[in-house]
């Protein structure tokens, strides 16, 4: 296990074509311009022509994502082209619908609990904040485990919806990365999409100036996106 090759690794290959690297930014961009400008939109017909052109633009970001891991899977240490934006597009919708899926699990989760006792255990989870994170914290740590397993698999299935789905495969797969060394890059990536990346786009990106909150978008962003992909795409390497 050699987590510290990983990290080192994805960290040149994060910045090593700056084009690419730029383009991607610039799609972060975009699409943070078009959420603002939603926010500022009152009519109706232009909220959702504003909508449509950020969901395709979002589908293309995730797509790009989802390629790096896919490229890195098959051994590629080059950033991929962005190239045949349909097959882009296709691969971001897959990849979003198999995330919204996994994130139903800790919901589910939740729900049973509730459903057990619809009574005195209500109150007492919404009296009781510890039991309620527990809960919470438990079934999304699970969830984050499970989707990041999913798309290591459907990587190496040439983006297949249903390997996404196949927990024996997916098991198998992390099994074969080892486990250890499988939880202990989810806890990695874990700690840089919910405590960096939200701490450095949503509270500081959009509490200043679009301007300067751009700067940060094209330079912050695809960083992370490009780090935390390679992460899981080189994992069966080392």
């Amino acid at each position: 296990m050699n987590i510290k090759a990983i990290f080192l690794d994805s960290s040149r290959y994060a910045a090593s074509d700056w084009t690419k690297f730029i383009s991607l930014g610039i799609l972060f961009v975009l699409t943070d311009f078009l959420d603002r400008l939603s926010l500022e939109k009152s009519a109706f017909d232009v909220t959702w022509l504003i909508f449509l052109v950020w969901i395709i633009l979002f589908f293309i970001q995730a797509g790009y994502i989802f390629r790096i891991i896919e490229f890195s899977v098959k051994g590629h240490d080059e950033l991929p082209h962005f190239n045949n934006l349909k097959n882009l597009f296709k691969h971001g919708l897959k990849d979003s619908l198999v995330f919204a899926i996994y994130l139903s699990f800790p919901l589910i989760l939740f729900l049973i609990f509730l459903i057990a006792d619809p009574s005195d255990w209500f109150v007492e989870v919404f009296s009781n904040n510890k039991l309620l994170y527990s809960v919470l914290t438990a079934g999304s740590i699970l969830f984050f485990i499970l989707f990041q397993g999913a798309i290591l698999n459907m990587a190496h299935n040439q983006g297949r919806f249903k390997s996404a789905f196949n927990f024996k495969e997916i098991y198998l797969r992390i099994k074969r990365v080892k486990i250890r060394k499988f939880l202990i890059i989810c806890i990695l990536t874990g700690i840089i999409i919910w405590l960096l990346e939200p701490f450095f786009l949503e509270g500081l990106a959009h509490s200043i100036d679009y301007p300067i909150g751009a700067i940060i978008d094209i330079i912050i962003a695809p960083y992370l996106a490009i780090l935390t992909s390679r992460f899981l795409g080189i994992m069966d390497r080392y």
